[in-house]
């Protein structure tokens, strides 16, 4: 590859990056190479490269925060009597996977093929030492990766460490809502809110009292449906919420869950996960 003198192409790299420089050698330093300042004199990029590695790990794990965190409070699961406000990320990735997804984002692969996309490692001022090392082409991931850390620490000395201008450049150059795009936000529901839990649930709140027994009404025989199939019929009853539903299944203890879970639904507000199934 045919490398460029930066200098004559500040602002073309400047809007590559989303930011652009007051002091425009910090920029000029992020792009210049140990080897070249040894040559040549001048700073390199080592310092920035250790300063935006750092930036680069608090942005990344903050735009992960930001996208999926919350507090079980603002959950739809929340149950004020048991459940404290603690802070969760969406509730089906645990920090393992979450540790994964960072580390995919944050990896010497991700900011060397950045680098390549956005075109920049034409600009890097490089030394002899480089330059005329043939195992220098075996490290140039590494190298890219190193440069894109070292423009982020140029970033964060030039903006005084200004929150939105560096997650900002984090954002513009990483495009990361590609890497968040199939991340599921939907929080998986409580086992006690399940169907299968729900007799259970409803006989564990009575007993807290913070309802009456429930009382279930199933039908002695199967009961011939619209459609021409027999199902078994169980209405719930909860009197001290005032709340009643039937369900129909192909079983006695299907029919008596699913109307226990619908009145679940009922109360805490919940979509029923089956609805869509049952109008099909």
């Amino acid at each position: 590859m045919k490398m460029q003198d930066l200098c004559e192409h500040l602002d073309v790299v400047q809007k590559k990056i989303g930011y652009w420089f007051d002091n425009e050698d910090l920029l000029l330093q992020a792009f210049t190479r140990s080897s070249y300042s040894s040559q040549y004199g001048g700073e390199n990029n080592e310092v920035l490269e250790f300063l935006g590695d750092r930036v680069l790990d608090f942005y990344v794990v903050k735009i992960i925060a930001d996208r999926f965190g919350f507090v079980k409070s603002q959950s739809d699961y929340y149950d004020e009597e048991n459940d404290l406000d603690e802070y969760c990320i969406v509730a089906h990735k645990n920090e393992a996977a979450f540790t994964e997804l960072k580390k995919q984002i944050v990896s010497n692969e991700t900011l060397a093929k950045t680098i390549d996309k956005l075109g920049l490692f034409k600009y890097m001022y490089l030394g002899d030492t480089d330059l005329e090392n043939p195992k220098f082409k075996d490290n140039l991931i590494k190298v890219k990766a190193d440069l894109f850390e070292a423009i982020l620490g140029a970033v964060a000395i030039d903006s005084d460490w200004n929150q939105d201008e560096l997650q900002n450049v984090v954002e513009y150059m990483l495009q990361i809502d590609d890497f968040l795009e199939d991340v599921d936000t939907e929080e998986p529901r409580p086992s006690k809110f399940q169907l299968e839990n729900a007799v259970t649930t409803l006989k564990e709140l009575s007993e807290k009292g913070r309802c009456s027994i429930p009382e279930y009404d199933q039908s002695e025989e199967q009961v011939l449906m619209n459609d021409g199939s027999l199902m078994w019929e169980c209405t719930c009853y909860i009197r001290s919420w005032a709340m009643k539903h039937t369900a129909y299944a192909t079983s006695k203890k299907e029919a008596k869950r699913y109307a226990a879970y619908l009145v679940l639904c009922d109360f805490y507000g919940l979509p029923d996960e089956f609805a869509e199934e049952d109008n099909e």
